[in-house]
């Protein structure tokens, strides 16, 4: 009986490493820069003392849907935006399930980053 117990333990799978990752938005408003950010971290929810995303179930599940590549997120595809042009940076810092992420994009505006990255950039 004990050989089982310690023949199960040693097969046992180790669980899947965690996504914790900065999210950080700048937009120029105004006339000054404005920055905004989130934690995102999956599967649990944010550290009680970090800025948790506000839609962290469906952010998650759309990273988990391209293996973490931000470059490849489905986003809206049928969203349309004017040619305005007002740059926003996006970018994500930390790690995506044990692999170390450091990813910045700018889009034209807003309206380009919602359609290309939501629900991920959507904070």
């Amino acid at each position: 009986m004990l050989a089982t117990g310690l023949a199960s333990a040693a097969t046992a799978v180790p669980p899947a490493p965690t996504t914790q990752l900065q999210l950080t938005a700048e937009r120029f408003e105004d006339g000054h820069d404005v920055v905004g950010f989130v934690w995102l971290d999956c599967p649990a929810p944010a550290a009680p003392d970090r800025l948790p995303h506000p839609h962290r179930e469906e952010a998650c599940a759309a990273l988990d849907a391209t293996n973490g590549n931000f470059d490849a997120l489905v986003g809206e595809p049928s969203g349309r935006c004017t040619n305005e042009y007002a740059p926003v940076t996006l970018s994500a810092q930390g790690t995506y399930r044990g692999r170390t992420v450091d990813w910045t994009r700018t889009y034209p505006n807003n309206c380009a980053a919602h359609i290309a990255t939501s629900p991920v950039f959507h904070f």
